[in-house]
């Protein structure tokens, strides 16, 4: 849910690997190289989206073969493929939910990796069906199950290329009586935001009604905050520190089981909503 940062020698590396197993004169039926789409930053694959549907249907037509490219690309046969981008990539959490785990694994007989949503529909857009910034590692349910064929633009949904969902959106825990102690019942939990663009993806990945299943670990918080005082937390940084963590970063991660800094979120699935009502009851 934070923005990905990717290293500029992935980018190229995607481009050289690709660009060449892609036939035929791709400039002879677009205005732009192929350097140009496969890089694409965001800002740039909505201009090429823009510059397509303004395309006749004959002249789309012509960019199907992008999308048997995409199939070739998913296959392991290949000497690059979706594994070895995904491996390179190293997004371990999906960035649209933040629930689910994404890692790769390549040794060994049953391989898995994250799916790869296309931002910009390939069905829609072939063109970008290989854009690097296109591909968004993410979880088979968000992919597959949620978002389906919903269309997304950089004007509707946030790209995670391009923008935090962490900047736009909080978890909030609301009372409703006395037995929020103890009790899911006893509390609200909300996803807020007023970013119209947030909301369109906490509707689209229904991330307030799966994170209404998840209303355990923000009980287990609520405990937690009334067994860890701050007197009793600045006791085990004392007796501790240097021995069993080595900052108060780590004490909080071993007491929330989440990491707890903004950078940090998509290292654990559920470390945005234990980061903010850890921030709501201010254990951190």
């Amino acid at each position: 849910m934070i923005k990905l940062v990717v290293n500029k020698d992935i980018v190229q590396n995607h481009f050289e690997e690709l660009s060449k197993k892609i036939e035929g004169d791709f400039s002879s039926i677009s205005i732009y190289t192929i350097e140009e789409v496969l890089k694409a930053i965001p800002q740039k694959l909505h201009e090429i989206s823009i510059w397509f549907d303004a395309l006749s249907n004959d002249e789309k037509i012509k960019f199907d073969f992008m999308i048997k490219k995409y199939e070739n690309f998913t296959s392991k046969k290949q000497e690059y493929n979706a594994y070895n981008l995904a491996q390179k990539l190293d997004v371990n959490v999906c960035p649209y939910c933040n629930r689910n785990y994404t890692f790769t694994t390549t040794n060994s007989g049953k391989n898995t990796r994250p799916d790869f949503d296309h931002f910009y529909s390939k069905e829609k857009y072939p063109i970008l069906a290989l854009s690097f910034y296109n591909l968004i590692p993410s979880c088979i349910l968000c992919n597959s199950r949620l978002k389906g064929r919903t269309e997304f633009t950089l004007d509707s949904h946030i790209h995670p290329y391009q923008d935090s969902f962490n900047d736009y959106a909080k978890f909030k825990y609301i009372v409703k009586d006395s037995s929020f102690l103890y009790s899911e019942n006893g509390f609200k939990l909300n996803l807020e935001t007023d970013n119209k663009r947030a909301l369109n993806n906490k509707k689209d990945f229904a991330l307030d009604v799966l994170y209404e299943r998840h209303k355990d670990i923000v009980l287990e918080l609520i405990q937690k905050r009334e067994i860890y005082p701050d007197s009793y937390i600045s006791e085990l940084m004392k007796n501790y520190e240097g021995k069993l963590f080595s900052s108060r970063d780590d004490l909080m991660r071993l007491i929330t089981c989440g990491y707890v800094k903004d950078e940090d979120i998509n290292k654990r699935p559920l470390s945005k909503l234990i980061k903010d009502i850890s921030e709501e009851l201010e254990l951190i």
